[in-house]
């Protein structure tokens, strides 16, 4: 039995998701590129202490850099290895590499206290296309602990009662100003019927039926869209609907559907 196996049997902490395989690390914020050259199209941006899934196989470019291959959204990708660290990552980590510079903060996961996914739905299989905009139909919030008992009333809604593997949304905003990562930019959601392959669920908390949300919460909103479009993690050509445009239901509430048509690359979609 191997060390490792050793040290999570004593501590019973580890799980099937605790380990997978190796992952290129960047030890400083780089590009991932589409081929092993830096003329190559870039595909998304990396923070320092980002990582991707290493497909264990190296390529020395016409440039004399020697890059990494990497998985990004289902599709082989590369890093200049000489900036990177390769060793053993959490899918957790792989999964979610959600801080972006420049874009705003988001408390993720492990700050709001999200329980372990049951299984995991698989990467988005390229750039998003779409943005759909929903509510929770549920009381507000204002503070940061009010909105993150809020956030745990709708995983456990999604795991308990639809019997889903996690929370659906890939994000969710309170009216506290903050964003709560869900799924994140890169995993498939189930927040639209149909769409969640080729879109973001950005779900606001509360019920919007007979007012907007506050100004804290809206401009959170237009802060992560534009940060997505600049990493490459939403489509510079996305389109933006509510929940309602492509499914039999009031989501995201009268109000603010009526608000999101005013905002750049909205698409009205009745089905």
């Amino acid at each position: 039995m191997n060390s490792l196996l050793l040290v999570c049997l004593s501590i019973l902490a580890c799980t099937e998701e605790i380990y997978a395989g190796q992952c290129v690390c960047a030890e400083v914020p780089l590009n991932v590129l589409s081929g092993p050259s830096h003329s190559s199209h870039v595909l998304t941006s990396l923070t320092t202490g980002d990582c991707l899934t290493y497909h264990d196989h190296d390529e020395l470019g016409i440039d004399g850099i020697t890059w990494a291959s990497v998985d990004y959204n289902g599709q082989k990708a590369w890093i200049s290895k000489s900036y990177v660290n390769i060793k053993l990552c959490s899918l957790e980590k792989q999964r979610k590499a959600v801080q972006l510079s420049g874009c705003p903060h988001i408390v993720t996961r492990a700050e709001w206290g999200a329980r372990a996914p049951t299984s995991h739905s698989g990467h988005l299989p390229a750039v998003p296309k779409y943005v759909f905009i929903h509510h929770g139909a549920s009381a507000g919030c204002h503070d940061k602990a009010d909105c993150i008992a809020k956030v745990r009333s709708y995983q456990n809604y999604h795991m308990d009662g639809h019997h889903w593997s996690d929370i659906g949304y890939s994000f969710i905003v309170g009216e506290d100003g903050n964003v709560y990562e869900g799924r994140g930019w890169d995993e498939i959601g189930a927040h639209t019927y149909n769409y969640n392959s080729v879109g973001l669920g950005i779900c606001v908390i509360g019920n919007f039926m007979d007012h907007v949300p506050n100004d804290a919460a809206l401009t959170v909103i237009k802060e992560l869209i534009a940060c997505g479009v600049a990493h490459h993690k939403i489509s510079s050509t996305y389109i933006l609907h509510g929940h309602r445009d492509v499914g039999q239901t009031a989501c995201p509430g009268t109000k603010l559907y009526d608000l999101i048509q005013h905002w750049p690359h909205f698409s009205k979609h009745n089905v």
